[in-house]
């Protein structure tokens, strides 16, 4: 019997390269956007503490009340949003409420508009769906948004527009004028915008900009607890929109996985109530991590992005080899340092390497040094 749906789903560029380091011991890995900081003690102590108390049930499909108000306190005052606690939709990890975004947005046969370069999981997510994602340049060195590129992508069939800031793979933000802007465009063609804000809590300088201030009545803002609190494994995330597209993909998400495991609600609302500290000791981690990439790479020569938040890096590998997948596959192989290819992550950034910060100094600091090397032996060649 033929199973014919993944025949059209994308493969990944950034899975080719981790499964290749996981075959070889001792590889550097700096392919992988996973925290190198462990959950807080106190999130891990709720969550034991939740489940022998007996709370190991199903929930109301939207979360337990308790998480969804510590949620909607969160989003005023950290992301500036004035959303309701009905309007908050608790999920098994950010990318569940991406998913849901498009479905409720966009059906088979339309159209959405995806950075490139951008997170590919996107497309995997459209495209099972049946819905065409449509890549809208983000060029260096800026990596924003353009709305003439935007206009001119435009068919009968778009119905929504993807923003993701801080971005992944660019680190970079978008600007609040350009927010402002980019509403207004979305308003004038009646679009929907899905916001990724994923990485909300690690900018560097600044607070994040959140397009549902601007246009709270067609945005869907995905979350997560992954990249905040360290707490990748976990899979808990949410998403907050207008109370009608929430209470309907709520009946969705009811089908889909009925309710969010109780006792990592009681785990994230701990992390939302409970100290912060550790949010603010990761930020300045990856800032400090973000100056020494950059300055080690420039002694070799080599070209980098200046990400605004997030905790990635772009190095340009242009000078070296024809594409960035041979870069990344030579360097596994021969220097045993793992990066992500840019063109897994899209057409523009073709010729540079994904490397994350969420890895050690030691790693980080001995993975660009032989990343360097290489590129600086390359141009002499």
């Amino acid at each position: 019997m033929h199973w014919a749906l993944s025949d059209n789903l994308p493969s990944s560029g950034i899975r080719e390269i981790l499964n290749l380091a996981l075959q070889k011991p001792g590889t550097i890995r700096l392919e992988t956007g996973e925290p190198d900081f462990p959950p807080p003690p106190h999130v891990l102590d709720a969550y034991v503490e939740a489940s022998r108390g007996g709370k190991n049930r199903y929930t109301a499909t939207e979360g337990i009340p308790a998480l969804r108000q510590a949620l909607a306190r969160k989003l005023h005052s950290i992301n500036h949003i004035n959303r309701s606690a009905d309007e908050v939709l608790v999920t098994p990890g950010g990318i569940p409420a991406l998913f849901l975004a498009f479905m409720g947005t966009s059906g088979s046969g339309s159209q959405i508009l995806v950075p490139d370069p951008g997170w590919p999981d996107y497309l995997g997510g459209m495209v099972s769906l049946g819905i065409e994602p449509v890549p809208y340049p983000l060029s260096a060195p800026d990596y924003v948004p353009d709305l003439n590129s935007l206009t001119r992508l435009l068919t009968p069939r778009t119905r929504a527009l993807v923003l993701n800031s801080p971005g992944n793979p660019t680190g970079r933000i978008v600007s609040e004028p350009l927010v402002r802007q980019l509403c207004q465009w979305a308003e004038e063609h009646d679009l929907w915008i899905i916001s990724d804000e994923v990485y909300d809590q690690m900018v560097f300088l600044g607070s994040p900009i959140s397009p549902a201030r601007f246009a709270p009545e067609r945005t869907l803002s995905a979350y997560s607890f992954s990249k905040t609190y360290a707490m990748t494994g976990w899979r808990l995330g949410y998403l907050a929109g207008p109370r009608p597209a929430v209470t309907s993909l709520t009946r969705v998400a009811m089908g889909a996985w009925s309710s969010v495991s109780e006792p990592l609600q009681y785990a994230g609302l701990a992390a939302l109530e409970g100290p912060q500290d550790v949010v603010d000791t990761m930020r300045m981690a990856y800032l400090r991590r973000r100056n020494l990439a950059m300055d080690l790479l420039a002694s070799f020569g080599v070209t980098t992005s200046n990400p605004d938040g997030a905790f990635y890096l772009l190095a340009d590998v242009r000078p070296v080899e024809a594409s960035s997948r041979d870069f990344a596959l030579n360097l596994l192989r021969d220097a045993g340092v793992a990066v992500a290819p840019g063109s897994a992550f899209g057409q523009e950034a073709e010729g540079w390497v994904r490397i994350s910060l969420a890895s050690s100094d030691a790693d980080l600091t001995e993975g660009l040094t032989r990343l360097g090397q290489k590129v600086r032996d390359g141009m002499r060649r």
